[in-house]
């Protein structure tokens, strides 16, 4: 071989060498939670919540209703609607066990379905934990591939709740927030059991206490591309002061 065929076979090898040192690696699940993280504002900022209050407005096909949601760690959370500026409905969930409020009379036991409705909401991310607090709660999260949906090609994460619950996230590239979810579900369970598969697209994410918070979000039937819910955020406040009484009792 001679002088400058065996430069240029060097050169060749050297170049190769630098363009696989640089190649970048899949993304793992860790990854994509790290940087869900950090784009909804750090680990330290998401574990300073412990209870929050959302005032949030909620339009059905049916009807329109205001509502205030409360929820506190380790998992407590309660809804309270407003129908015309009166109360007529309240849900809740202690931690244990779920309870109901229809307008009259006294609060009864939730249904076992409508309680694990309930607690499955505290624990998805978004409100009071954060995607990198999940697993040491007992939930599993892996990264099934991707998926791109009206052009976006996102991070599917399927989400196994620690009861067998599964829903799966999608994870936006481009800002790493979680910008839909899908699940066979009823949209409310004691009104019509019935399950379909539900896409929630979340949108309009703003910051409150240094966290990024989606302040709007709708419900779609994926079979029928019906509209299920809108829900529009009013206004969060973090760390409110919150008596552990509420979420027991009316």
């Amino acid at each position: 071989m001679t002088a400058r065929r065996s430069d240029r076979f060097l050169l060749v090898i050297g170049l190769a060498s630098v363009l696989l040192g640089c190649s970048r690696h899949p993304l793992t699940v860790d990854d994509v939670i790290e940087r869900n993280t950090s784009a909804m504002g750090g680990r330290a900022a998401i574990e300073a919540i412990h209870s929050i209050e959302i005032n949030l407005h909620i339009t059905d096909p049916g009807f329109e209703v205001d509502g205030i949601y409360r929820a506190a760690r380790p998992g407590r959370m309660r809804i309270d609607v407003q129908a015309g500026g009166k109360h007529v409905f309240t849900e809740a969930f202690d931690g244990q066990n779920g309870w109901q409020w229809n307008g009259k009379g006294n609060q009864e036991p939730a249904s076992p379905k409508a309680a694990a409705a309930l607690h499955h909401g505290i624990e998805l991310p978004g409100k009071l934990f954060g995607l990198h607090e999940l697993k040491q709660r007992g939930h599993q999260i892996e990264l099934v591939g991707r998926e791109k949906i009206d052009g976006t090609d996102y991070c599917v994460l399927r989400l196994t709740l620690s009861d067998g619950y599964t829903t799966t996230l999608y994870v936006d590239p481009q800002s790493w927030l979680i910008a839909r979810r899908r699940d066979v579900r009823p949209l409310h369970v004691d009104v019509d059991p019935t399950p379909t598969t539900i896409e929630q697209r979340s949108s309009d994410f703003r910051e409150v206490a240094g966290v990024r918070f989606a302040f709007a979000s709708t419900e779609i039937d994926l079979k029928t591309g019906k509209e299920l819910e809108r829900a529009k955020i009013n206004h969060i406040q973090v760390n409110p002061p919150l008596d552990e009484s509420i979420f027991k009792k009316l």
